[in-house]
């Protein structure tokens, strides 16, 4: 049976609301938190769930969650932020914490991932190169293309799910993502149920 090193820690949060752009401030306030997080290869940021658009940004609600996907060696670490706060610049409390173990799925999906190609087969090319480096082999469905605003920069990629693939290698992809930014939310895959709905 396989067995991931990493594990995704979701807090419950509380706030008021948050901008669209919220990437990169929560990635600092994480790091702020967790020194360690910058130089973690197997460190990510799942992008917030739980959100309500409204006129000025994004609303936190009782639903909304913040997921860091961590290695299991941090468990200790990732525990004691619950009760802190961070500054996103707004500012949020970190509640209760779930960690949850990662799933040997053979379908994998991520809602964006970013490698520098703005172009559809220029993004397969790479996402070929990157599951060759990591290994695994798999078919790949190419979603919808997305953008990311973070600042003044804008990040370009598609929506990808992943299918076929071993136990063994849905937890490496999981463990490693594909692409660049994962501590900004993107490349990184979660368990889906179906290769239905690579669209959406």
């Amino acid at each position: 049976m396989s067995v991931s090193s990493a594990v995704d820690f979701a807090y419950a949060v509380s706030g008021d609301r948050i901008g669209r752009d919220y990437a990169r401030g929560l990635y600092r306030a994480l790091t702020a938190a967790l020194p360690w997080l910058d130089d973690e290869p197997l460190a990510g940021v799942h992008p917030m769930r739980g959100l309500t658009p409204c006129a000025d940004g994004l609303l936190v609600g009782g639903r909304t969650r913040l997921t860091l996907r961590a290695p299991v060696c941090r468990t200790a670490e990732c525990e004691r932020l619950q009760g802190s706060q961070i500054e996103v610049p707004a500012p949020l409390t970190l509640g209760r914490v779930s960690v949850r173990e990662l799933l040997a799925y053979p379908v994998l999906h991520a809602k964006l991932v970013v490698t520098g190609a703005e172009d559809e087969a220029d993004f397969i090319a790479d996402v070929e190169r990157g599951m060759a480096e990591l290994n695994v082999d798999g078919e790949m469905i190419v979603g919808r293309r997305a953008e990311l605003q973070v600042g003044a920069d804008r990040l370009v990629g598609f929506s990808l799910m992943l299918h076929g693939l071993s136990p063994a290698a849905s937890l490496h992809v999981q463990e490693h993502g594909l692409g660049l930014h994962r501590k900004l939310g993107c490349g990184l895959f979660v368990p889906h149920k179906s290769i239905a709905a690579v669209g959406a």
